[in-house]
Formats: structure tokens, sequence, C-alpha cells
């Protein structure tokens, strides 16, 4: 096998990694006060570490609200809903199913604009210690800015909503103490 075909193997295994199950339909129309939500969520694993059942939540900040469960089935998931527009946060990572895993709580705030597709990042979560005996999980977390290659996806799979509405970055803040990020 010649070297330039053995260098498309990766790339085209990359490529079909990053394959998605739209989450919302797509329509042209979303109801008064509504914005999108976009992110991805990728997740790594130290020391091989296996892939748990993963979900993170999403809580409005002010005002009633349920929160939003999102399960995260892959190691890369990107994450594309209606919400009411206002102010929200990624609250809880929960680690296994149905609770019998580890929960970890943050309280990391975005901003979620009406009659918009709204970027709020990439949440980059590194899984190290899990399944581990006697480990306790730990999970590190950083914010990153990608918005330049998922809009272009965003628009491939979601091609009315892209016409009928502005994109905006409203990255999500990372307000956690120093210590809490290792």
């Amino acid at each position: 096998m010649s070297l330039r075909r053995l260098w498309l193997l990766p790339l085209v295994m990359l490529l079909a990694s990053c394959t998605t199950d739209p989450i919302m339909k797509d329509t042209a129309a979303l109801p008064p006060g509504t914005g999108i939500m976009v992110a991805n969520v990728l997740v790594t694993s130290v020391g091989g570490v296996p892939y748990p059942p993963l979900s993170i939540k999403v809580d409005k900040l002010h005002g009633l609200s349920t929160s939003t469960t999102l399960n995260l089935p892959r190691q890369n998931n990107l994450i594309v809903i209606e919400l009411p527009a206002g102010e929200y946060s990624w609250t809880t990572l929960e680690l296994g199913s149905h609770g019998g895993g580890a929960t970890m709580s943050y309280q990391m705030p975005f901003t979620i604009e009406p009659g918009k597709i709204n970027y709020v990042g990439d949440l980059l979560l590194t899984l190290n210690s899990f399944h581990k005996p006697g480990g306790t999980p730990t999970c590190r977390f950083r914010i990153a800015d990608q918005s330049n290659y998922w809009f272009p996806v965003v628009a491939k799979y979601y091609p009315e909503l892209s016409h009928a509405y502005p994109t905006v970055v409203h990255l999500t803040e990372d307000q956690r103490p120093m210590n809490q990020m290792r």
C-alpha cells in the first residue's frame, strides 16, 4: 500500500467520527423567545480509561425551568438544541448509568440569544482514574472556540436554520477556582 493511501485512512476515520445525529429538525421557524444552542462535547481519557456512559446537564440560571439532560453516547458529540433565551450553565456531569456512577457539579455559564444560533463552545473533557480500584473519578474541563469549524458543519446539517438565523459566539465561561481545574 502506498504512503498516500495510508495517509488517507486516518483522515477518513476522523471524518467518519464527526458525523452527527441531528437532535432537532431543520426548520426555519423558531418559537418566539427561543434560540439554538450549538456545542461540541469531546471526551478523551488518560491511561486507557474506558468510555463510560456520560450525560451532562444544562440549567437555566433565572426563572423556573427544569434541567436539560444531554446524553453523550460517543466521544465526540455535536449538540444542536432549541432553548428558551436566557442565561444558562453547564451544571452536572454524570459518569456511569442511572446514578450508578459518579456525579460532578460545576457552574459554567453561557448565554442563549433569541432568534440566533448560539455557539457556546467546545467542552473538552478528559477523564482519568475512572474505574481504577479505589480511585475516585476525576474530570478536567477546558473550553475551546472552534466556531470556525462548527458553523459550516451546522450549516450543512441545518441549511434552513442557518439561512434564516444569524450565528453568534457566546463561549461558556469557566468560573471554577483554579484548584478545581485539574
